[in-house]
């Protein structure tokens, strides 16, 4: 079998860690803001769409990208894409990764979110129709483990967060793969830009009830300061050099450099929530981490080609 060798992935790699960082204390922030300050993770999600979306529209106009999302408006094709993209994808990441931190953690969400990868590989199982590889099924026996030794704490008496936080967390594991999954067609037309400010404008108009319903009466300067950093540092600006990055990185291995979100998340909630580090969730931890990059090897020793990987359908 021929070797397969992806683009050059350097600056999409840098720019995955970046991103990965900046979402990890998203989600710290975003746990703040739920736990303290009481405020809706749905209102969170919606301003954090439109105000992402209309940063980033701003950012495409003066570099002559504005004609460029004009083109998803004379072709069906496209502008359905776009619209599942952000309508589906998109809002369905923020919403529901936002719901899994406010009836969990921001470091229980982000782990579970991290067994998208198992999503991911199964897909291409799928469409290739071949049954799943052994080693596959033992990585995704350890994901699943590391799953149950964060939520219950390694005891079986109960969960060591809420079942809604858990569901919540799997269903955004579901959304990510979708997420990883879905661009890569778009990508290879439109320039990143493009792709990301059309999706955040779409699934801000989406998102329109909630943020008009669910809007706090008002806000305290702590509070506020947060919020943009969730709409500017934690959103746009991930989001952008992400999908940029998928021009050139699998996103297996995206994946795998994301890894640096939840840690990020475990880090910063040691010193901001007190986050006790018990044995049990330290081995959770490594098991879901230590699954995502076993899944990345797994690709390259078998010669995956990377569009296997990065686009869903022909």
């Amino acid at each position: 079998m021929a070797q397969y060798k992806l683009p050059y992935q350097r600056p999409g790699i840098f720019g995955i860690v970046v991103a990965a960082i900046l979402w990890g204390f998203s989600g710290i922030a975003a746990q703040e803001l739920f736990q303290h300050y009481q405020l809706q993770p749905t209102w969170l999600a919606a301003v954090r769409v439109a105000g992402a979306g209309i940063l980033l529209a701003l950012w495409a106009g003066p570099r002559g990208r504005t004609q460029s999302l004009r083109r998803f408006t004379t072709d069906k094709r496209r502008l359905i894409t776009i619209i599942v993209f952000g309508v589906v994808a998109l809002d369905g990441v923020q919403i529901t990764f936002f719901l899994a931190i406010a009836h969990g953690t921001a470091v229980s969400a982000t782990l579970l979110q991290f067994t998208s990868p198992v999503l991911i590989l199964g897909w291409v199982s799928l469409r290739r129709f071949k049954a799943p590889r052994p080693l596959l099924v033992v990585l995704t026996a350890a994901a699943l483990a590391g799953v149950f030794l964060v939520v219950t704490g390694g005891s079986s008496a109960g969960l060591a967060i809420p079942l809604t936080g858990v569901a919540w967390g799997l269903v955004s594991a579901g959304f990510t793969a979708l997420y990883n999954l879905l661009p890569t067609e778009l990508l290879s037309k439109h320039n990143a830009e493009v792709v990301v400010a059309g999706a955040f404008l779409v699934g801000s108009v989406a998102l329109l009830p909630w943020l008009i319903l669910n809007a706090p009466a008002g806000f305290s300067t702590p509070e506020l300061l947060m919020v943009l950093f969730v709409i500017v540092g934690g959103t746009a600006v991930p989001f952008l050099l992400y999908l940029s990055a998928l021009a050139t990185v699998a996103p297996l291995t995206a994946n795998v450099v994301g890894t640096l979100e939840p840690l990020t998340a475990a880090i910063a909630s040691l010193f901001l929530f007190n986050l006790q580090l018990s044995p049990a969730l330290i081995a959770g931890v490594a098991l879901v981490l230590g699954s995502v990059v076993g899944l990345s090897l797994l690709d390259r020793n078998h010669k995956l080609p990377p569009k296997e990987l990065e686009t869903p359908t022909r």
